[in-house]
């Protein structure tokens, strides 16, 4: 009869203990568990932060090239210019030059024929100056034609060429500080999801430790089965009735 009851005791006992290790045990994975979601989520805002960053970064070079190409399109837009405006000046220098070479073999040709006779010196001098009208008109024409004409086309092609120019960096330089304030919207949304995600893991732990404090204490103060008492047992004797053989 003795020996039946130490056995259910210590059944009991055993039952309690294997119930304890079980709780320990679950708790333990349930910890391990979270803390490994949590690692996965941490990494996954680190991640998230790094290729934000990296995009502002790559949005910041590109905003930078197109500073760089705006400011250098219009350097040689300058130089253009003052390439063009030479050579401007010097047709028009070549074209004074022509015109009075030819102004001077006139005048030659007219001193000439006047030492001829009069009459076939007049005849042959209004011929002359005719003629040298004439040539001066078509020269000039001729100049103006293959000249000073394309070298002015040239030059309303290379304006026009330079302002697209102008016009494109400035659109690769808006479209590049668009992306960086992009990256910059997405970095912040970043960092506030990674503050609002440790705030989570934090009131997550702290319930988790309420609850196991909770536990603890349930466990701690829950009633222990009354054994039975021999008859002529002091009621302070835990041993009392149980056989030690």
């Amino acid at each position: 009869m003795d020996t039946g009851r130490h056995d259910s005791l210590a059944d009991q006992l055993l039952e309690l203990h294997t119930l304890q290790q079980a709780r320990i045990a679950a708790e333990e994975e349930a910890r391990l568990k979270a803390a490994e979601d949590a690692r996965r989520r941490a990494d996954a805002a680190a991640e998230q932060r790094r290729a934000a960053e990296q995009a502002r970064l790559r949005a910041e070079e590109e905003a930078r090239l197109a500073d760089e190409n705006a400011r250098r399109a219009e350097a040689e837009q300058r130089m253009r210019e003052t390439k063009e405006g030479e050579l401007r000046v010097q047709l028009q220098e070549e074209a004074k030059a022509r015109a009075a070479e030819q102004q001077r073999m006139l005048a030659h040709e007219k001193e000439m024929a006047s030492i001829t006779a009069v009459e076939k010196a007049k005849i042959r001098a209004r011929r002359m100056v005719l003629g040298g009208a004439v040539f001066m008109v078509l020269a000039s024409l001729g100049v103006y034609a293959f000249v000073v004409k394309p070298a002015l086309e040239r030059q309303a092609m290379a304006e026009e060429m330079a302002k697209q120019e102008q016009r494109r960096a400035a659109m690769d330089k808006q479209q590049a500080q668009a992306a960086l304030l992009d990256a910059k919207e997405q970095t912040a949304a970043a960092q506030q999801d990674s503050q609002r995600l440790k705030d989570k893991l934090e009131k997550k732990e702290l319930a988790r430790q309420r609850a196991a404090a909770a536990a603890a204490s349930n466990a701690s103060n829950k009633p222990k089965a009354r054994s039975e008492k021999k008859p002529g047992c002091a009621p302070d004797d835990p041993l009392c009735g149980i056989s030690i053989d």
